[in-house]
This record gives structure tokens, C-alpha cells and sequence, in this order.
């Protein structure tokens, strides 16, 4: 099955446009009166006839429509963009893939990147949603700082942990609640600084481990998110 993506429902009408045009009209061809399936990325697969091919959109008619639960329970990684932007992105890539609720990006102190293109990441997470066969889109938001991400994010999850180097003894896996909403805080190379440690602390973030090896920033969101997903 082939998946596209479009949220622009308007009653029994659906309608692409981009990049998702462009591969629907100009590369697969598709014609008036064929059928394809489109997820909103809010966990639902609709099949639509293509009633219309225009310069930049084509429109659908929805014939049936799939709707499946949210995620529960939400698991998120909030984590310092990379200096090499192509490793975090290859970090937002595999992390969809396995099926991550949220994905927050935080400006430490430590932060070499300090811009992250979000219009390029929400590509990357459509193209994996839909490759994976996915229909649930994770939220992408950006944080100037530790506390800023606390004090916006911090009240939804009741399960939250802070992973950095030279402290926490207690391995993520062996700690963690399954079923329980739940975020992982991820430093950038050169870590958290001693003041945003204390303010996660401070803020009911558990510090954890994540091994023996130091783990680079990307591989440590993953490593991360295999222990929340599968312990």
C-alpha cells in the first residue's frame, strides 16, 4: 500500500497538494477516477477517487475512510539539535519510524545549532510516517531553553527522566513504568550544565542512564526511545 498525506478535509472532500501532488500526478501518474489511500496523520487512512488534477493540487472524493486509536501511552524525546543537522534528522527519521509521539527540540547552553528548519523536519516525519505505513503524525516543537520546555511540556507526562553523563546510576529500562505518558530529556555532545541538570531535577525529572558506552546525541534519542517503547 501507498501512502499520501494531506490534513485538507473539507466534508467528503480531500484534497494534496506539494510535493505530494507532484509524486501523485507526475511521477506515479495517477488519472481521474483512480483510487488512493491518504492518511491526515491524526490516525486515519482515507480511500479517495481522484475527481480532479489541477497545477498544483489534486482533489478527491472520499469513498471510505479507516479510523484508528491514538497512541497510548505518549512517548516523546526531547533533544538537543546536532552541530551536523543530518544526524538529528536522521535521529527525527528512525524515531517516527518507531512510532514516537513527540519530538521537541532544546536549546541548551551547550547547543552548538541553534536553528532547526521545522518546515524540513515535518517533511522528514511525513516521508517516514507514510514509508512505515503510519497514520499518526508526532508533534514537532522547538524550546529555547531547559526550563522553557519544562514549563510547557512538563505537566503532561507523569513519568519524566533527564539522561546525561558522570552521574545517573539507574539504567532507563530498569526503572521505567510501562503505560505511562513519558519523556526523555537528551543533552547535547558537550552535556547539560550543572544548572539545567538542577532545574529538570527540580522539576520531577528523574536522572537516568542509558548505559555504559557514551552515546553520541542522536543515538542516545534511540536508544532512548527503544527502552521506552519496548521495556
Amino acid at each position: 500500500m501507498f501512502l499520501f498525506y494531506s490534513d485538507n478535509v473539507d466534508g467528503q472532500t480531500i484534497s494534496i497538494a506539494g510535493d505530494e501532488h507532484q509524486h501523485c500526478a507526475k511521477v506515479l501518474r495517477k488519472k481521474i477516477g483512480d483510487q488512493i489511500k491518504i492518511t491526515d496523520g491524526q490516525g486515519q487512512i482515507f480511500t479517495a477517487e481522484i475527481t480532479a488534477i489541477q497545477k498544483q493540487t489534486t482533489i478527491c472524493h472520499i469513498v471510505d475512510k479507516i479510523s484508528s486509536k491514538p497512541i497510548v501511552p505518549k512517548l516523546s524525546i526531547a533533544i538537543s539539535p546536532t552541530k551536523n543537522l543530518s544526524r538529528i534528522e536522521w535521529f527525527v527519521e528512525k524515531a517516527v519510524e518507531i512510532g514516537i509521539s513527540a519530538i521537541y527540540f532544546v536549546h541548551t547552553q551547550r547547543t552548538e545549532k541553534k536553528s532547526v528548519n521545522l518546515e524540513r523536519i515535518h517533511k522528514i516525519c511525513i516521508s517516514a510516517m507514510k514509508q512505515s505505513l503510519q497514520v499518526h503524525l508526532p508533534k514537532i516543537q522547538s524550546y529555547k531553553s531547559v526550563n522553557e520546555l519544562i514549563e510547557n511540556v512538563g505537566s503532561d507526562y507523569e513519568q519524566k527522566f533527564i539522561a546525561y553523563c558522570d552521574g545517573p546510576t539507574d539504567l532507563l529500562k530498569d526503572i521505567l513504568k510501562s503505560k505511562i505518558n513519558t519523556i526523555l530529556l537528551i543533552g547535547p555532545e558537550g552535556d547539560f550544565t550543572e544548572n539545567e541538570i538542577k532545574e529538570a531535577t527540580a522539576s520531577s525529572f528523574t536522572p537516568v542512564s542509558l548505559g555504559d558506552s557514551r552515546l553520541r546525541t542522536e543515538t542516545a534519542g534511540l536508544v532512548g526511545l527503544m527502552m521506552m517503547k519496548y521495556s
